[in-house]
């Protein structure tokens, strides 16, 4: 029987609900070829689809170590140790990975951009710049080395590379969001006049927001303020349809987080003698990039980025994968957790990129949900709250094209509703943990750097000098986030007030924040 048609027969036995059909199958599949991945693969996606997410991993990281695995797999095993977070097996799978050459040049692509969010910049560099060499013209291989480039500081290259797709025949949406935000746009050089011819010829929902952004931002970076609000507002308006937020669902999640943590909990974990983590969390855009700038200069920091190593650990103790970062399920799987498989989960992984610094940065905004996670399993770690005046916060949010995590982002009422979920959520756990989070105010950060990263260091306990605020310094270190660009640029409060050019606009904004803060 084909590969082709077994795959089939599986894809039947799974949409049919004939699972013990499917088993049989791939066990059938697994003795008449042993030497093959793609049975192994294929249950594993079998095991996550019925809530077997320890066995999944197990099967995966099992199969990465002893079999090959073909070049038309490549992508697939990748994208299995991506969604596992597997950042070690994964580079040392993707060092000695024999059959590069063999692989398409967009499943290179993806893999490289994968490497890329698990920290192996150089690595990905190399695997996109193949992916180009084999296919010079592909939109996918340009605008994905055109991020990497992007995340490295090498913006020449990123800009000649999406530069070369838009215009052609493969003209990418991203490409244009990307290109607008490489650098500010001037009167006398930007791209408004292409943007508002393309966007009516664009019939993707998403696509459409994209470029309805990257006007924005354009017309922003022009002081030509209301044009620029109307595409915000049109690109938010699709971004909501495209992708609701649900009020009832967040509130469900955040009251369980807070009944599963209860403010007389004090239980904690041995502390372990590993590297201390270092949580930089809060709502997105409230100056985590720039934090993580600041610890990371320190020699004996890595700065590690938005791994997802936390949620990675939270799954697999509990035996329940979760596409966000964390879902009701995990919440109630709290009791049955054991911590200290949490904690070694967490920080075993990475250990390669790690070495031997003495304290590690995790700079995932999100984290903020799970800090009574944190604290039952790695009391030791140090969480380092970004707080930022609501106004700014909220608007920072607005204009972003955020992910997929960030819902609530496209709806002025929306970040209202979101935003009073989050103090609730943080004023519970200064109320449980005394002392465990620090705050740290956005303007004051960019007000005084040096006396406030002094205070950050000492909460850390690390030795400060004055290299910690030279942002323009570090430069050459990678940042994957969207603050790619302006991290790079020296501290300053540029951003402390962005939202009052278009205060008119926002009043359903400030006035729900305004009761949200009057509530008890």
């Amino acid at each position: 029987m084909s590969i082709d048609r077994q795959r089939r027969r599986l894809e039947s036995h799974v949409a049919g609900g004939r699972l013990d059909a499917a088993l049989a199958l791939l066990a059938q599949w697994r003795e008449s070829d042993p030497g093959s991945i793609e049975p192994e693969l294929l249950h594993a996606r079998l095991d996550l689809a019925t809530g077997r997410y320890r066995e999944a991993r197990d099967r995966v990281l099992a199969a990465v170590c002893r079999l090959a695995c073909p070049a038309r797999l490549a992508r697939e095993l990748s994208n299995s140790l991506k969604i596992f977070v597997a950042h070690d097996v994964f580079v040392e799978w993707a060092t000695r990975y024999p059959h590069r050459k063999d692989i398409a040049a967009i499943d290179q692509a993806l893999i490289a951009s994968d490497l890329s969010a698990a920290g192996a910049h150089d690595m990905a560099l190399d695997w996109i710049d193949e992916a180009v060499a084999k296919s010079p013209s592909d939109t996918i291989c340009l605008v994905n080395r055109a991020l990497i480039c992007s995340y490295l500081g090498d913006l020449d290259r990123a800009r000649s590379d999406l530069n070369r797709v838009i215009g052609s025949a493969q003209d990418s949406a991203m490409a244009h969001w990307l290109l607008a935000r490489l650098d500010r746009q001037l009167p006398e050089s930007n791209h408004i006049d292409r943007l508002r011819t393309t966007i009516p010829f664009c019939t993707d929902i998403r696509d459409r927001a994209m470029l309805q952004f990257a006007l924005f931002k354009e017309l922003d970076d022009l002081g030509d303020f209301d044009p620029a609000w109307k595409a915000l507002s049109e690109g938010c308006a699709l971004m909501h349809r495209h992708q609701p937020y649900d009020r009832n669902a967040q509130e469900r999640l955040f009251a369980a987080i807070r009944g599963a943590f209860p403010a007389q909990d004090a239980a904690v974990a041995p502390v372990s003698d590993a590297p201390v983590p270092l949580f930089i969390v809060g709502m997105h855009r409230s100056g985590t990039t720039l934090m993580e700038r600041m610890l990371g200069s320190h020699s004996s920091v890595v700065d590690y980025g938005e791994s997802q190593r936390l949620t990675a650990a939270l799954r697999y103790a509990a035996d329940h994968y979760c596409s966000q970062l964390i879902d009701g399920e995990l919440v109630a799987r709290i009791g049955a957790i054991d911590t200290a498989e949490v904690a070694s989960g967490y920080l075993g992984e990475g250990r390669a990129r790690i070495g031997e610094a003495t304290h590690v940065t995790d700079k995932t905004p999100g984290n903020f949900q799970l800090i009574g996670f944190i604290r039952r399993a790695l009391p030791q770690a140090k969480i380092i709250h970004m707080r930022r005046d609501p106004m700014d916060l909220c608007f920072a949010n607005l204009r972003e094209l955020l992910v997929e995590g960030a819902r609530y982002s496209h709806s002025q009422e929306d970040l209202v509703h979101f935003h009073a979920l989050y103090e609730g959520l943080m004023r519970h756990w200064h109320e449980s943990y005394p002392g465990f989070v620090l705050n740290v105010d956005y303007e004051q950060l960019v007000a005084d750097p040096a006396a406030e990263s002094r205070r950050v260091f000492e909460f850390c306990g690390l030795e400060w000098s004055p290299q910690v605020i030279d942002t323009v310094g570090s430069a050459a270190r990678p940042v994957s986030t969207l603050s790619s660009v302006q991290v790079r640029q020296p501290v300053n409060d540029r951003s402390v007030g962005r939202y009052k050019p278009y205060a008119a606009w926002l009043q359903p904004l400030q006035q729900g924040l305004q009761v949200a803060r009057a509530l008890p």
